[in-house]
């Protein structure tokens, strides 16, 4: 069996090397590997007799049934890889101008384009105020020492506030709420309200979505959403949000008018804030698969069939946070 597994294994390799000149030379135009694209309709035909084979030894009970599964995913991996694709949208925002081709609106908020980091937007959390939250994303990439200060300050305030408690000048009960009733009374919103810019494009049910994201802070408020709706109106769709310092920290949800299910989580935390961007990517097969992805390691893996027309654009949602989109692009099927 393992020398049936091995025989298309070196056909496929066999398939790389390059045919020899015309002029009847033994050798001929050395290329490195990788540089040559693959057939993809050879690939598909080398796909199939694999998976057959797998079929195969699957029904004689011929290897570890998990060991076959990974072929099998080995094999979709590297078909769809080859498949050509069709970038519906690319923006990389290096134009300086979120407004040009392709053409975003803003819904509500403040969004910028920043030279080094993209798309810039930020949304003040509890008890931080806007410009030293912008300063938390810059400082992460250049300003050590200033960030540093900053933890510094930080850890006096609790040192203080710890030393009140032993000496009994405050009580727990003063950390979370006013020592009188005045204190406890609501004295206006919960937070500012969320920052949203929408851009309307055709996208197809069946689509892949990749975004380079840097987030600059972790807070329990934080929150920053994809939304992918259909209609104009965006009355119903899919929102993949990210949630800093939660748990679960990224989760998938399908909404409508009546308001939003989650179908879909990560389990644990994700933290993404080391200064560097990270590739956030969803994928919706034409079966209705969807695949919610994080620097190419898959996270949520769920089937939803609710809502099989294309969908009218996307939107991008800061709920709470500093973040930076350095690129958005979303692929379709040829």
């Amino acid at each position: 069996m393992l020398r049936r597994l091995l025989v298309p294994a070196l056909l496929a390799s066999a398939m790389a090397v390059p045919a020899a000149a015309d002029d009847g030379s033994r050798y001929s135009e050395w290329q490195p590997e990788g540089t040559e694209a693959a057939d993809p309709a050879a690939l598909e035909a080398l796909a199939r007799e694999l998976e057959a084979l797998i079929d195969q030894a699957e029904s004689a009970r011929a290897a570890d049934p998990r060991f076959l599964q990974d072929l099998r995913d080995l094999i979709a991996t590297h078909v769809a890889d080859a498949q050509p694709r069709t970038a519906l949208i690319r923006d990389d925002f290096s134009d300086g101008d979120y407004t040009g081709d392709p053409r975003w609106e803003v819904v509500s908020g403040d969004f910028s384009v920043d030279g080094r980091l993209g798309l810039r937007t930020t949304i003040a959390l509890s008890g931080a105020d806007t410009e030293t939250m912008r300063l938390s994303l810059d400082t992460i990439r250049d300003k050590g020492d200033e960030l540093l200060d900053k933890g510094e300050e930080l850890f006096d305030k609790s040192k203080d506030t710890i030393g009140d408690l032993l000496s009994g000048e405050k009580k727990l009960d003063d950390l979370w709420s006013g020592d009188d009733e005045e204190d406890k009374e609501d004295t206006g919103p919960a937070g500012p309200e969320p920052a949203e810019i929408v851009l309307d494009a055709d996208i197809p049910n069946a689509f892949a979505l990749e975004l380079e994201l840097m987030s600059g802070m972790t807070h329990r408020d934080a929150q920053f959403e994809i939304d992918l709706f259909q209609g104009r109106a965006g009355a119903a769709g899919y929102r993949l949000s990210y949630l800093p310092g939660s748990n679960p920290g990224l989760m998938l949800s399908r909404f409508n008018r009546r308001g939003a299910e989650v179908i879909g989580e990560a389990d644990g935390k994700l933290t993404l804030e080391d200064g560097r961007s990270h590739t956030v990517a969803l994928v919706r097969d034409s079966d209705g698969t969807m695949t919610a992805s994080v620097d190419s390691t898959d996270l949520i893996r769920v089937k939803s069939s609710a809502l099989d027309d294309p969908f009218g654009g996307l939107s991008l949602v800061n709920s709470g946070g500093d973040y930076a989109i350095r690129s958005i692009a979303v692929y379709g099927d040829e």
